[in-house]
């Protein structure tokens, strides 16, 4: 293991006092740690005696030691500041090129997306460009870290896989590697690696199933296999990225079970002493969506009046919404039509967050009875209905059609007879009703309110 002096003697005169100069921006100028640095800069050759005699007016004494290899650990930090110039041109360009893969991750890390793109993307480039397929995985993995789909998709796993599988093939054609060879592997890391691999593949796979059960609406089966992955022997779910996907999943199933208490709980545990960040700012999403359809209604308008201002931009739309729903909840008529007039422009890109609009808005306008500005906007919710078919949603058009056949009735006596109310009542394949969506308050339940009819 190589000394401070060792270290210091790879660099030149000029790069030591460089090193010297960043120290003095780390470091306090009464550090000991930057006073022993610049003593061996200043003053090399001595023993650990007299530098321990400069800073401490004793000799050897076990405190010496120890800021020595707090020294030693500063050096090696600093030496990533230097560029290192009498090195083979490969092992430059590889560095070069590592470099630029640590600055779009650090630039990514503080939310600058756009130019943590375009530094990614040259970083790949300059991979290929020289041949270091090793790096390419690691482009890979900051993409699927920061869900940039721009730069390599879940689909390019297929040729990211035949690219690194060739890339080893030619590590092991180049050094002669046969499969016969019976010689045990010496590098017990590897063996924790393949164990943390095959861990993790599992991993992967029990969150494949729980997905999918999540997709089918087939919630109980989700639940029990969660509670099997979880209690499992085997150690899943140690990354980061599994852990915080089966979390996810859990609130997912809470959510659409209906199971708001326990929502709440974990959300809350999970939020406990968290820094808000925008990779988990769905926790609060979720919170806020627990609160709501617990009715506690001056929690959930504390925490969009705390969180409103802060909301990343692809959760903007959503938190619009809620606020829409919680002002109709608490009777703010008014408000709240002038607040979706104001607003909903911004769910466009979001079909059915503004068909939702513009339910809520019918909605609103039967609550003040507001025959004239109804037949209107029912005619205009009719037209934009039948243009948006294809992204429409089984539960909008049959709540429309119920609105529609009132509207033209003038009566709510057939209502629990409809077969659209019916279809609503029921909740079936794609008339389910699901909690965290555009419909924040079950269409059939209101009009039953409304009506005064059983739901």
């Amino acid at each position: 293991m190589e000394s401070i002096t060792e270290l210091l003697d790879t660099c030149t005169l000029p790069e030591r006092y460089q090193m010297v100069e960043y120290a003095k921006v780390k470091n306090a100028p009464n550090s000991k740690k930057l006073q022993l640095l610049q003593l061996y800069v200043q003053e090399p050759g001595l023993s650990d005696s007299d530098y321990s005699k400069k800073i401490y007016n004793k000799e050897n004494i076990p405190a010496f030691h120890q800021l020595k290899k707090r020294v030693k650990e500063e050096c090696e930090d600093l030496l990533i500041l230097l560029k290192p110039s009498c090195i083979e041109k490969e092992n430059k360009i590889h560095i070069q090129c590592t470099e630029l893969l640590l600055k779009s991750q650090l630039v990514l890390a503080r939310g600058l997306r756009d130019e943590g793109v375009k530094l990614l993307e040259r970083g790949l480039r300059m991979a290929i460009n020289n041949r270091f397929h090793d790096l390419v995985l690691t482009v890979y993995s900051t993409v699927r870290r920061f869900e940039l789909s721009e730069i390599i998709h879940h689909q390019d796993l297929p040729d990211l896989q035949l690219a690194i599988k060739s890339h080893l093939q030619l590590l092991m054609d180049k050094y002669n590697y046969r499969q016969t060879d019976t010689k045990p592997a010496e590098n017990s890391l590897l063996k924790t690696m393949i164990q943390q691999v095959q861990s993790s593949r599992t991993s992967w796979g029990q969150l494949e199933k729980i997905n999918a059960a999540i997709d089918q609406k087939n919630y109980e089966l989700a639940s029990e296999l969660v509670i099997r992955a979880e209690n499992s022997p085997q150690k899943l779910f140690q990354e980061e990225e599994t852990k915080n996907k089966l979390v996810k999943a859990k609130l997912s199933i809470y959510l659409n079970k209906g199971e708001f208490t326990q929502l709440r709980a974990l959300t809350g545990q999970l939020l406990d002493g968290v820094a808000q960040q925008p990779n988990n700012f769905y926790l609060y999403e979720y919170h806020w969506l627990a609160l709501f359809h617990l009715g506690r209604l001056d929690e959930a308008a504390q925490l969009l009046k705390r969180q409103l201002p802060k909301v990343p931009t692809d959760f903007a739309p959503r938190w619009l919404y809620f606020e829409f729903y919680l002002l109709f909840c608490q009777q703010s008529y008014k408000i709240v039509l002038r607040r979706i007039h104001e607003h909903q422009n911004k769910l466009k890109s979001e079909p059915h967050l503004y068909l939702g609009s513009k339910m809520l808005e019918l909605m609103v306008l039967i609550e003040q009875n507001e025959q004239d500005w109804l037949e209107y906007k029912m005619e205009n919710m009719r037209k934009l209905i039948s243009r948006k078919k294809k992204a429409g949603c089984s539960r909008i058009q049959a709540a429309f059609q119920v609105f529609w056949k009132m509207q033209k009735t003038k009566s709510s006596d057939s209502l629990i007879e409809d077969p659209s109310f019916l279809s609503l009542v029921k909740g079936e394949k794609n008339f389910a009703w699901e909690p965290g969506t555009f419909e924040l308050i079950r269409y059939e339940e209101w009009m039953a309110e409304r009506f005064k009819l059983p739901a």
